[in-house]
């Protein structure tokens, strides 16, 4: 029986850590050297893996209701073929610019008191999310897909209020987020709930807060010894943001493991945050931003993935954006630029009002 744990943790840490570390070292080579960090390579290996699994897993929902058994090898595959690019690529890197100047050093030593009372603050979210997890409504629909999708193969094509079969559920058949919870199931012999209340939030609230972090690095980068009273400000925010059942703090701390919260709490902090990248004021037309555009478009189809909601929310905030940018650097090519990295919403928008 220990082993057989052992082999369970081993195989999360594998799924949840290692591939995507791996395969955000593949973005994370078309960016500049000098912003290059483990944390960043983290964030975009976790998108980048997101958004393969819904570019393939939505395909199949469509075309075959017993699916799941096609979508866990072909995924299986594709991440491990990424993560080994990904390691190729960061190796060649490495030998024409040795690893210890590629990475962002990490604002830590001066303000060290606050930074460790940020990680206890993190850790306490994490501690109660992991121990007293909440329940739901919606986990008698959303987690009930997971279960169904691990225990049947089947791919929304059965209610989970009834456990009759039915036809496809047009509503969250492109937002396959359930599907990947089922996935990690199948792959670690761990219960699905078990994957979506205990596990996830131990992912993405980490996840959501380095992407605060990034944010706050380029909001404050001229008052950057700031950053962790500004990471206070975010956790505290975050842990007494339950004043209704709505608010995205809700979400992130009792329903961390739906698509809503992942929603509210990483694709749309990280696509904010891309934004100021790619139009950082004082490198803009300097640096070589592939990366950070190649992030950005992918970050919309783990958008779509998350909830058919984003086919707005994520293109308005994108939309608005670069209107924005394009009056004020008189650029017809940054609202185009934005256009094209919204398609993923516009494809799985039309798709939803054809099927």
């Amino acid at each position: 029986m220990g082993i057989f744990v052992l082999g369970q943790i081993l195989t999360l840490i594998l799924l949840l850590g290692i591939i995507p570390l791996c395969i955000g070292m593949i973005p994370v080579n078309l960016i500049e050297h000098r912003h290059r960090s483990i944390g960043v390579t983290y964030i975009a290996g976790f998108i980048s893996m997101l958004a393969v699994f819904q570019i393939i897993t939505v395909p199949i929902v469509i075309l075959a209701p017993y699916g799941f058994k096609i979508i866990v090898p072909l995924f299986s595959i594709l991440t491990v073929l990424l993560g080994a690019v990904g390691i190729y690529m960061t190796v060649r890197s490495a030998r024409k610019e040795p690893f210890s100047r590629e990475c962002e050093a990490f604002p830590f030593s001066e303000e060290k008191p606050l930074w460790l009372f940020v990680l206890l603050l993190i850790g306490f979210q994490m501690f109660m999310a992991f121990t007293l997890t909440s329940f739901d409504g919606d986990d008698a629909y959303y987690v009930v897909h997971s279960v169904l999708t691990d225990e049947t193969d089947t791919l929304y094509r059965i209610r989970p209020y009834t456990g009759l079969s039915t036809g496809m559920d047009l509503r969250h058949s492109l937002a396959v987020f359930p599907i990947w919870i089922a996935y990690i199931a199948r792959m670690s012999g761990i219960h699905a709930t078990i994957i979506a209340h205990s596990v996830l939030p131990l992912i993405l609230i980490p996840v959501t807060y380095w992407i605060y972090l990034e944010i706050g690095k380029k909001l404050l980068k001229r008052d950057i010894h700031k950053l962790p009273v500004f990471m206070i400000f975010i956790c505290i925010m975050q842990i007494f943001g339950n004043v209704s059942i709505y608010t995205n703090a809700t979400f992130f701390l009792t329903r961390t493991w739906q698509g809503k919260s992942m929603l509210a709490n990483v694709v749309l902090p990280a696509i904010f945050w891309l934004i100021l990248w790619i139009f950082d004021s004082d490198n803009y037309e300097k640096e070589y931003r592939l990366g950070l555009w190649i992030l950005l478009l992918l970050t919309n189809f783990v958008a779509a993935m998350s909830s058919t909601a984003s086919v707005f929310l994520a293109a308005m905030l994108i939309g608005v954006t670069g209107i924005v940018l394009g009056i004020r650097e008189k650029n017809i090519q940054i609202p185009l630029r934005l256009m094209i990295c919204c398609m993923p919403l516009v494809l799985y928008g039309v798709l939803f009002l054809l099927i």
